[in-house]
């Protein structure tokens, strides 16, 4: 039984072997795997198990590789992507967060029947006026630029 297990480490001397969940190609490849034939179990269909066999055989074509660079580049880039896709959700999230930030914004000054919001020309500020009417000069207190305001 030793001589089996010898044999056994040195074929996998140099090879890239399983690395388990530290591999994100390797885990992506299991997770998909497993949705696959959670599918398949309802649907029973051909195709999603030859599918099933090409991520087989995918993780078995890694573990035997001896081209160990070449699976940490594709690692390297799987690991790119999902993190673009975390950052996508991220901003979208960020993005729907300051939507919601400004409807309440705009909601409030819509409901002030006693002030004028006007954007500076020169910094962009915006500035809270009382509502006077006719024509004003306004100083930013941001850039300290005086414009004209007709409310």
């Amino acid at each position: 039984m030793r001589g089996f297990r010898d044999k056994f480490y040195r074929f996998f001397e140099g090879r890239y072997g399983l690395r388990a969940l530290s591999d994100a190609p390797q885990f992506a490849l299991a997770i998909v795997y497993l949705v696959l034939v959670i599918i398949n179990f309802f649907a029973r269909s051909r195709v999603i198990n030859l599918i099933e066999w090409a991520f087989i055989l995918t993780t078995i074509f890694r573990m035997l590789s001896k081209n160990i660079p070449a699976r940490e580049n594709e690692d390297r880039k799987i690991r790119e992507f999902l993190y673009r896709l975390k950052e996508f959700g991220r901003n979208e999230k960020m993005k729907n967060e300051e939507r919601q930030h400004k409807r309440a914004v705009e909601k409030e000054r819509k409901q002030d029947k006693d002030h004028v919001y006007r954007e500076c020309p020169t910094c962009g500020a915006t500035l809270r006026l009382p509502k006077r009417k006719g024509k004003h000069t306004v100083r930013c207190p941001r850039c300290g630029k005086d414009f004209s305001v007709k409310v």
